[in-house]
């Protein structure tokens, strides 16, 4: 089906299905592709796409002169995943909310197919997919957690693998996880207003670790499907960005701060550092040896938060409190 321009009758409001939401960031050399993708690969609903830039590096213009069916959202600052969802839900008119990366493409009706896993599960507040890298390997994000200190503790060593609580690989239903990924969410609208969207005291990272968490306390399933899958570029090709990686340690440590006790978010503090720590001495020592590239990109990578904790040990230093009733 076409996409649905939005109207302010309610007949028109009745009719849309999925309301995609895209917060961009200096991703004007991706937006294309990903709105191209959205209108070749998608059937099964009707949508409509919002999108707000929080850079202004020039994607407004492009979309505006290739893509006049999305409707843009007026911004002037860089207001972060969450604040930017938070602003386009606002305007939007779907039955659900679809949270997109403009570094993703789109194919084989991901979309379509994933409104028929919401369908399917109507007691789901959030519903997810795959998505993959371009190499066509499993993208990590699609295998978070809700954190506790045994977790963090195996995961520090190196033994993710052993950690359960995503959609396995080899699984080929959808079924019951405990968070999802951001990249490639769709969220009920009746769900998202319970808890009132993203918690805004998180910049970006773990803030849809935080909302999944939330809704499931309301009593929300959250669900993940392997019948709906994207590529994601994964932050434009910034995986061992050293920024990238402080603001996911400060946006995991928001989450403990706001969620556990000053004792146990000290203790995760600490086996946090143990993981950067550790990574950054394989760089170290792989630096005398074989594979240099990657054992710099290591060591840089977690430089930072090893040297420099105070830039992430206490989250993002913004009220804790808000939304922490819902």
């Amino acid at each position: 089906m076409t996409a649905l321009q939005s109207s302010d009758s309610s007949e028109m409001t009745n009719m849309i299905d999925v309301s995609i939401l895209i917060v961009c960031y200096k991703v004007r050399h991706l937006i294309a592709q990903c709105l191209e993708g959205i209108y070749a690969h998608t059937s099964g609903c009707t949508y409509e796409v919002l999108l707000v830039d929080c850079s202004n590096d020039g994607a407004v213009d492009l979309v505006r002169s290739e893509f006049s069916d999305v409707r843009i959202v007026d911004n002037s600052e860089n207001l972060g995943f969450g604040r930017g969802n938070n602003l386009l839900a606002q305007h939007a008119t779907g039955r659900y909310l679809l949270l997109l990366n403009p570094d993703t493409i789109v194919s084989d009706n991901a979309i379509g197919n994933l409104y028929s896993t919401a369908l399917a599960f109507p007691k789901a507040g959030a519903i997810g997919g795959r998505s993959r890298l371009p190499n066509g390997s499993r993208d990590l994000g699609c295998r978070q957690v809700i954190p506790t200190l045994g977790r963090i503790a195996i995961s520090a060593v190196g033994g993710s693998s052993l950690i359960s609580g995503w959609l396995p690989e080899e699984a080929d239903e959808a079924r019951e996880v405990e968070t999802l990924h951001g990249a490639f969410m769709m969220v009920s609208s009746e769900a998202w207003a319970t808890v009132d969207g993203f918690d805004p005291s998180f910049f970006m990272y773990s803030e849809e670790m935080d909302l999944c968490h939330r809704l499931r306390q309301r009593g929300y399933s959250i669900v993940m499907t392997p019948k709906a899958e994207i590529i994601h570029l994964v932050g434009s090709g910034k995986q061992f960005d050293a920024r990238r990686q402080q603001l996911i340690a400060q946006a995991r440590m928001h989450f403990l701060r706001k969620h556990w006790s000053p004792l146990a978010s000290f203790t995760g503090a600490c086996l946090l550092w143990v993981h950067a720590f550790v990574r950054y001495c394989a760089g170290l020592l792989g630096s005398t040896f074989s594979m240099k590239q990657r054992a710099k990109e290591l060591r840089d990578c977690y430089e930072g938060i090893v040297l420099r904790p105070s830039r992430w040990w206490w989250g993002f230093r913004s009220d804790l409190q808000t939304h922490s009733s819902n």
